[in-house]
């Protein structure tokens, strides 16, 4: 069985092209654009959440409305990380209630 945890102690040893290099970006390019097709399915189920916490109509909910808006503008095109940074501080808020 493979070991999955790699010791920190360790020589990392490097054999991808170096940051400075355009195979480099090139790389960087192809996993981001990778890792935005994997994220898909979950950015479509995270916009279905926003869009229904969104179109409630509580008045006493308003501002929690208004911080997730402020989270969204924040994080354009990232509606996952809106959504975390939303919930992470409505349980900070909730914690210090």
């Amino acid at each position: 069985m493979p070991h999955l945890l790699r010791s920190t102690t360790s020589p990392r040893i490097t054999t991808g092209p170096s940051r400075t290099s355009p195979d480099y970006r090139s790389q960087e390019h192809r996993r981001s654009t990778e890792v935005d097709h994997d994220l898909e399915p979950l950015r479509q189920q995270v916009s279905a959440i926003i869009d229904a916490i969104l179109s409630d109509t509580k008045p006493e909910e308003a501002h929690v409305r208004e911080k997730l808006r402020q989270h969204i503008k924040n994080n354009p095109g990232q509606p996952e990380k809106a959504l975390l940074c939303h919930l992470l501080a409505v349980s900070v808020d909730q914690d210090a209630s």
